[in-house]
Parts: C-alpha cells; sequence; structure tokens
C-alpha cells in the first residue's frame, strides 16, 4: 500500500515538474514575442537619424526590424520577390538589407575644342572634363548631342550594434533595441532610405 501511495506521489511530482517546465517555456516565448513586437513598433515609429560625421561622410541610423519567416511573407512579398530573382532561399535568409541612394553633384567643367580623326576626316569637336576624388565626368559635344560618361566612386559603410536596456559601470545587459547605422564616403550620394530586417525562426 505504502509503495502504491510514493508511486502515486512520484507521478504526480513528474506531472506536475513537467507541467512547470511547459509553462515556464511557454512564458519565456511569450515574453520574447511581446518584446520583439515591443521593438519592431519603437523601429517603426522611430525617425531616421542623420549624422554628418566630416565634410564627405554622410551616415543614417535606423532600427532594426525583428520579423519571421511568416511575417516576411505576409508583409514583403515583393522584397521576396526579387529575392527569389536572385536566386536567394527564404530558409536560408539570415537577415535582409535594403538602402535607397540619391546622387545630387553639380557639374562644372569647360568645354573645350578638340580634334576627333573619322573615316581620315578631322572632325573638331568640343571635349568636357572634369577630375575630382568624388567625381569624374568626361564627354564630347557633337551636333548640339552630348555623349561621355560620369563616374561617382562611393563606398558604403555599415554596422549593426545593439543598444542595452541596463549599465551599470561596465557592465550592460537587456537588449532596448538593434541599430544600423550606413554611411557614404561621397558627399555628393546621400542615404535616403535605409532598413534592415533580421529574420527569426
Amino acid at each position: 500500500m505504502m509503495n502504491k501511495i510514493v508511486l502515486a506521489l512520484g507521478g504526480i511530482v513528474i506531472c506536475l515538474s513537467l507541467t512547470v517546465l511547459f509553462q515556464y517555456e511557454r512564458n519565456r516565448q511569450l515574453s520574447d514575442e511581446k518584446n520583439r513586437y515591443k521593438s519592431n513598433t519603437n523601429s517603426l515609429l522611430s525617425d531616421i537619424k542623420r549624422l554628418q560625421i566630416d565634410s564627405t561622410t554622410m551616415a543614417v541610423d535606423t532600427r532594426v526590424l525583428r520579423l519571421t519567416v511568416d511575417e516576411l511573407e505576409d508583409n514583403r512579398a515583393e522584397d521576396l520577390e526579387h529575392l527569389q530573382k536572385l536566386g536567394v532561399q527564404v530558409k536560408s535568409l539570415q537577415a535582409l538589407a535594403k538602402h535607397s541612394l540619391d546622387v545630387n553633384a553639380p557639374i562644372q567643367a569647360e568645354l573645350k575644342d578638340s580634334v576627333v580623326i573619322r573615316d581620315t576626316v578631322t572632325v573638331v569637336v568640343k571635349t568636357i572634363k572634369m577630375d575630382t576624388p568624388y567625381l569624374q565626368v568626361s564627354g564630347v559635344i557633337e551636333n548640339n548631342q552630348l555623349t561621355g560618361n560620369i563616374h561617382l566612386p562611393v563606398t558604403l559603410h555599415q554596422a549593426v550594434w545593439v543598444e542595452h536596456k541596463h549599465r551599470f559601470l561596465w557592465w550592460r545587459w537587456g537588449v532596448k533595441a538593434i541599430h544600423q547605422t550606413i554611411s557614404s564616403d561621397n558627399p555628393y550620394v546621400e542615404i535616403g532610405y535605409s532598413e534592415y530586417i533580421t529574420i527569426e525562426k
């Protein structure tokens, strides 16, 4: 009789332990989901912070969105279609970034007389040339038509970093937000829009 009571109590303890573990894990998942939604809401409502680092470097700082694959499929069908054209599988996706750049470069170049030989005939044309570290323009004006090339070398630097909820001396814990900072090293290239999405499985 005593053995039956001990076994019954043991079974009850095991069932209660499993229930507590299940509830703890479920509570942790709900807490993570709540924090993710809160972070996404803050990201969507926050403005893009624009920074002028120096005379040639402009940067923007945005918060990172955290989406599941299902949310990505529901809300970003256009982006997924673009990824499929590139041959990227959604299952393998870790993060998704999109940047919009605007180029606004003033061109000031002198017209020069030049000679072009076509089929042994010498033709007088006007040429333009502008060569700076951030903008190169070259072209030929013939019959009131400009033919040439414009080249703007630009490098984008991207950093993804964590803003912590709590700080004490040198200890930091808890994630308040994940930020993305992206900068352009060409003063004529302005970052109009930038977003970074991490994919959560």
